[in-house]
This record gives structure tokens, sequence and C-alpha cells, in this order.
């Protein structure tokens, strides 16, 4: 059996990494420039992958989509980490949404 790319790395993973860019900053660093470029950059950024996630999954096709879909949660994350929002945050937002509303 094949092992899971989620064994080896994770949304956690992801997360943790981008708050270390944000706290040791790098010149050769993409995060880095975009905490560097402030709060209108990232969501400028955001923004720019949601549309091209839309366009994609309007035809392009399951690999481009899920190309489209990495660039919008890692930028998802850098704007987490800017506004020091965790992913356990959103989990637990997540959660008290589903109390109470079936499997939905």
């Amino acid at each position: 059996m094949e092992k899971s790319t989620t064994d080896s790395f994770t949304i956690e993973d992801l997360y943790r990494l981008i708050r270390k860019r944000k706290e040791n900053p790098s010149t050769n660093s993409y995060t880095c420039a975009l905490f560097c470029a402030g709060r209108d950059e990232i969501l400028k950024k955001l923004g720019e992958e949601a549309i091209e996630v839309i366009i994609a999954a309007n035809g392009q096709g399951r690999e481009r989509l899920t190309e489209e879909l990495a660039d919008l949660c890692y930028h998802a994350l850098v704007l987490m980490a800017s506004q020091d929002i965790s992913p356990d945050d959103i989990l637990t937002e997540l959660k008290k949404r589903s109390k109470g509303r079936g499997s939905s």
C-alpha cells in the first residue's frame, strides 16, 4: 500500500513552517516577502488564488484544480499566520458550527 502524503506532511506542518518564516524572515523566501509586503498584498494574493480556483474548477481538469486549491490553501494559511489564527482555531469554529446540524 502506498504511503499517504498526509502521513509525512500535514497542514499543521505547513502552518508551522509559515509561522517560522514570519518569526525568522529570510530574503530568499516568498512567504517572508508576503509578510513584508503586508496584509493588503496577502489579501490580494488570496483573492487571485480564489479566482484561479473557480476558473480551474470550470473545466481545466482535476490536476489543475488541485494545484490551484493548494495555492489557495497556502495563501489562506499565510493570512491566518499574519492574524495569529491557527488551524486549530478554524477546526474549533467548524466543530461549533457542526453541533446540532446532523451530518452536514
